[in-house]
């Protein structure tokens, strides 16, 4: 993370302190230590009052990381993915649900998971609970990096612009700006001007900014940027893993640990007290 403002690198280092140093272990950083981490950033030096540096975080891409573990998990785990396959009911029997009833004929089952992103609302009322999800629609650009560029070797984010970038091999993504607009993913090339152009600032020569790609997903957000957990009180046989805003693979892990020990209703091994589910 850097900032231009030293004022907020002040306030923010008091901030990030209440953080547990095991959990989130955190390095403030002088103009000269940020290039030596990443010299890419060299050029743009003088732009920056300081950095806090955080070794133990990472990058990566989440869409391939979820296609290789789907495919592990069918492949050595008997697990069975249904694509294109909509929901359209629920079959119930006094407190349980039996069975979802789809496009593509009856699923019956002893325990079902929630976890229908940001439209997930519209389905829970149905199980008895109340969401305070939102699509919020965030917007990315990915540009490819040839052996001349200079790319970014670490990721971070520019503060004082709201951009986050990282690399992903011979590949740059930055992405930023959050905005209210229902259902739409749609984009234009205009909406992205201010990330390419703070992107430029930082590494004018870290990649092929003539060949953009754009996209604009939803972010199921909740108000506090917490998920939700738990089961409702109509039926006792439903888990809610939901509300993982823009942090969904970073929470995917530690989400999937609880919601796990829910389906198997012993202890969770983390403590989700403050994420569960209120009834209607």
């Amino acid at each position: 993370m850097i900032w231009a403002s030293v004022k907020r690198l002040f306030f923010i280092g008091i901030s990030s302190s209440i953080l547990p140093r095991k959990f989130y272990f955190r390095i403030p950083l002088t103009t000269g230590w940020i290039t030596r981490i990443d010299p890419s950033l060299s050029s743009a030096r003088e732009k920056f009052a300081g950095a806090i540096y955080c070794p133990t975080d990472g990058s990566g891409d989440a869409r391939m990381f979820t296609r290789n573990l789907a495919e592990y998990c069918a492949t050595q785990l008997g697990v069975t993915f249904l694509y294109d396959t909509e929901i359209r009911d629920l079959e119930t029997s006094g407190d349980r649900i039996t069975a979802a009833l789809t496009n593509k004929g009856r699923i019956a089952g002893n325990e079902f998971v929630v976890c229908l992103g940001v439209f997930a609302p519209r389905f829970a009322r149905k199980l008895g609970v109340s969401l305070p999800i939102y699509p919020i629609k965030g917007y990315s650009v990915t540009m490819p990096i040839g052996d001349k560029h200079q790319a970014p070797t670490v990721g971070g984010v520019d503060e004082d612009n709201l951009v986050a970038y990282a690399r992903f091999g011979n590949r740059m993504r930055v992405t930023a700006t959050a905005e209210f607009a229902g259902f739409s993913k749609t984009h234009k090339p205009q909406d992205f001007t201010h990330m390419l152009r703070a992107t430029r600032e930082l590494f004018p020569q870290g990649a092929d900014f003539g060949q953009p790609d754009y996209w604009a997903g939803l972010r199921p957000m909740t108000p506090d940027g917490l998920p939700i957990f738990g089961r409702g009180k109509r039926f006792a046989n439903a888990v809610m893993n939901l509300g993982h805003g823009h942090m969904g693979w970073t929470m995917s892990a530690g989400s999937a640990r609880i919601v796990a020990d829910m389906v198997k209703r012993t202890e969770p091994a983390f403590n989700p007290e403050g994420m569960l589910v209120k009834a209607v």
